[in-house]
């Protein structure tokens, strides 16, 4: 009795649910995408959910980092995401403090993002750098190349060599680059494709561990 609860009914369950859903997209029946609908309402449901425990075990984790020596990082992490909450559940219980989460929102956390985002190509270049002094090899320099070409075209040169390297990112970003994010997306669906198989047809069982 407890293999058939935590086996083969958690299977029969997750497999029957992902094909009800897969024939409420391929089947034009009305009823079988009514039921398609509301177990997508569930699932966004339950998602919001995961969302909230994943919040809450953020807090969980690094109030435990923050009592250790260099946890001042985890102190910080755990401060902001407090006021963060704090600030938008003001701002939709009182309309009057929306200005409060706007004013977080945009000169807060919007400029930290932009900081962090700014940082990846010089994290990138060091990390060529680095990688070429053990490898030295094709890939890693075409790997440095793009991350210099990317940095010194952000920066404002003066003419004629600052429009060169503008047009040169600006090319780098919207052909080789979109071409790589491409197939990435392309990778990412078709193993999204493969796991959703796998678990329809009860190969992969993640929610009976």
């Amino acid at each position: 009795m407890d293999w058939l609860v935590k086996r083969t009914l958690p299977t029969s369950v997750a497999v029957g649910t992902g094909l009800l859903v897969l024939l409420g997209y391929l089947l034009p029946v009305p009823l079988l995408q009514s039921v398609r609908d509301e177990l997508i309402r569930w699932a966004v449901i339950i998602a919001a959910f995961a969302f909230i425990l994943g919040f809450f075990n953020l807090l969980r984790v690094h109030s435990g980092r923050a009592r250790k020596p260099g946890g001042i990082y985890s102190a910080i992490l755990i401060l902001t995401a407090l006021v963060s909450l704090g600030l938008t559940l003001a701002a939709l219980m009182l309309p009057s403090l929306r200005f409060l989460g706007d004013w977080w929102f945009r000169y807060i956390l919007s400029p930290l993002q932009a900081t962090v985002a700014a940082l990846i190509a010089f994290v990138l270049a060091v990390a060529a750098f680095r990688l070429l002094r053990h490898r030295r090899e094709v890939g890693v320099l075409v790997f440095l190349a793009a991350a210099l070409f990317v940095i010194l075209g952000t920066l404002p040169l003066p003419a004629p060599a600052g429009d060169w390297l503008i047009n040169l990112r600006k090319w780098w970003v919207n052909v080789p680059a979109m071409a790589g994010m491409r197939g990435i997306l392309i990778g990412v669906g078709l193993g999204t494709l493969l796991i959703g198989l796998r678990v329809l047809t009860g190969s992969d069982r993640p929610f009976s561990d």
